[in-house]
Formats: structure tokens, sequence, C-alpha cells
């Protein structure tokens, strides 16, 4: 059924919504199992409801998780096989990334045939292998952002931060029943609890929301080269949206690295205030010249959440921390006048935008 649909990005549509779906779900099951680890129970709500509902939602998650991996193994576009699937590090589209999605799979089909095989394996196994539901649901997380095409859209970002708080305030509510008996294991729950999420959050911008992440990521320069063709395909067969003048102000992050050449390369990435094209990015490339980089070379690129290289081209003028830059795309060219404030890897300022075809 799904080969014969007449949409050829069914697959790939399917695969995401299925992987989100998995993941709240989990974190609906973790956060149940939780309550039902510290005996939380009300009079209309007994403790084997809280228990028959955290088994049901586990098993609707293995469901969707089957259902995500089957249309991850048919959609021809990363070539996963079925060992990768089960094994990690084992494929060659995003290893790392497709790893953590394995070994959550794995993780939680040992917990699922456990729970099933309770009376043969005993209670004590059975609690052993269930702890690794506590495992299964960060390296999952992960998988999602680091694998995730839509890692940049909002609401899969809101999805995860939902989830993640979820689990954090759950967690803290568990930390609370019974203190102070095992203070330091709880103690130091409470300590991983604020420390992994506040790492999460320092990693993400300079992680999958930076631009290249899909090369960094570990994806094919096939698959890449493919997907600029189709974009480019893309943006020349459409018709050209309407992009008005505005002025807005940007805020985001910059960095600076060097070439093996010695080169300096000034990457900065632009949220701008502006729906029309939220997203900016400029790299300059040149000689390091005091507290400065004399621009040899540069690319600019601007558009939506879901097409940042909507449209692209270069600096055409670069005084101090004032640029000039002209990008083009879908037939039309945009001037962009920029004026920023450098602060401690942090930039802010305002964007000018105009038209001029």
């Amino acid at each position: 059924m799904l080969a014969a649909t007449s949409d050829p990005n069914a697959l790939w549509y399917l695969t995401r919504a299925t992987g989100a779906v998995t993941l709240l779900l989990l974190t609906v099951s973790l956060v149940l199992g939780i309550a039902n680890a510290g005996r939380l129970q009300r009079p209309g709500w007994p403790r084997f409801v809280i228990e028959g509902i955290h088994r049901n939602v586990s098993l609707l998650s293995i469901v969707l998780l089957a259902v995500h991996i089957v249309t991850s193994l048919l959609d021809p576009f990363a070539g996963i096989r079925v060992i990768d699937a089960f094994v990690p590090l084992s494929g060659s589209y995003r290893p790392l990334w497709l790893g953590f999605g394995a070994l959550a799979s794995d993780l939680l089909i040992a917990v699922a045939l456990t729970s099933v095989l309770r009376r043969r394996f005993g209670h004590s196994l059975w609690r052993a292998v269930h702890w690794l539901a506590y495992l299964c649901w960060p390296v999952a997380v992960l998988h999602t952002v680091g694998t995730g095409s839509d890692v940049g859209q909002v609401w899969l970002l809101t999805l995860t931060a939902v989830c993640v708080a979820a689990v954090v305030v759950s967690v803290w509510v568990r930390i609370g029943l019974g203190w102070p008996a095992q203070r330091r294991l709880r103690g130091a729950a409470a300590a991983a609890s604020i420390a992994l999420p506040a790492a999460f959050l320092v990693w993400l911008p300079s992680g999958p929301l930076a631009s290249g992440w899909a090369k960094r990521a570990g994806t094919p320069a096939a698959l890449l080269a493919s997907s600029s063709a189709a974009g480019r395909s893309s943006s020349e067969g459409a018709a050209p949206r309407t992009v008005t003048a505005f002025q807005a102000a940007v805020s985001g992050t910059i960095t600076q690295n060097t070439t093996a050449g010695g080169l300096a390369v000034v990457d900065i990435a632009l949220n701008v205030g502006n729906a029309t094209l939220p997203k900016l990015a400029v790299q300059i490339t040149g000689n390091n010249e005091g507290d400065g980089v004399a621009m040899t070379a540069s690319t600019v690129s601007a558009g939506t959440l879901a097409a940042p290289d909507e449209f692209s081209g270069e600096v055409t003028s670069l005084s101090g921390t004032d640029i000039e830059a002209q990008v083009s795309g879908g037939g039309r060219t945009l001037s962009l006048r920029l004026a920023l404030q450098i602060a401690s890897g942090s930039v802010s300022g305002t964007i000018e935008l105009t038209p001029t075809r």
C-alpha cells in the first residue's frame, strides 16, 4: 500500500510523523512510569489505572516505532538497511545519529520482551531490564534532533521542549516524594535533571540548528549533492513569491575558525524578526588583520525555516560590522543592509531589505 502511493514523498512524511509521535508516546510512557514508581494515586485514579494507561501507551509507542522503522527502510532516499535499524553505527547515513535510533529501538524491544515474558524471567530480571527505559528516552531525543530533517522547524523544537520539560518535572516530583530517604541518589538525579537539559540547550545552536549540520552529521556527499540540485530545480520551477521591503531586528551567533591555509572563516547565523525571511546566514573568508578580517570571499543565504537557502548571493560591501549584500532566487534579487553589534559570540542589530527586481 505504501509503495503504491501517488506521492513519492509519502514515505518520508510518514517516517517524520511517526518518529515525532513515537517520541511523544515514549515521553508519556516514561512520565507515567515515574509516577507509578512513586506510588502516585488519587481516589479517582487508583494505581492500577495508571499502570493500565502506562502499559497501553507503551504498546502503542512500539507499534508507532515499528511503522517508523518500516517506512525508513522502504524510503529509498537514505538507503537504510534492516541491519542499520538495529545495529548502531552500521549505516552510512548519519551513522552516529541513526545509531542512537537503533539503540533506542533495541532498548525498547528488550523492555517489551521482558515485560511479555515477565513470569518466565522473574521480577528481578524484569525490573533490571525495565530500568533501560530511562536510557531509551534520552537516546531517542538525540536521534530525533540529530537525524530529523525538521529539527529547525518550530513545531518539532516545541514538541521536544515539551517532552524534556515533562520528564524533568516528573523527575523533580519523584525526587520530592519520600525525601530525605536515599538523599545521595535523589541529589544525583536532581543534578542530572538540570545539567543534562542545560548541556542539550547549549549544544543545539552549534549542532543541529547550525548551518551545515547535514554534512557534519554524516550525510553522504551524493545525497547532499542530489538534495541541493533538487532544491535548485524546485526554486527555479516555482513561481516567485512576493518579498516586500522591510526593516527588522536581527539576533544570532558568530563563530570564527581558521583554515589549513591560515585564512579566517567567520560564520554569522541570524534570526530575522520578519516572517518573510526569518533565517539569514553570512560567511566571510579572508586574512586576519588586527581585530578584523580583510574579506577575500563570501557567501550569503536567506530564506525560511523550511528553505534557508531560498536566496543566495554574496557580500558586496564590508565596513567594520556594517554589511551590504545581494542575494537572488526564484527570479527575484534582494539587497540587504546589516548594521550589527558583536559581543562574546553573539550578534544583534538591524536589517534593511529592499527588492531590486
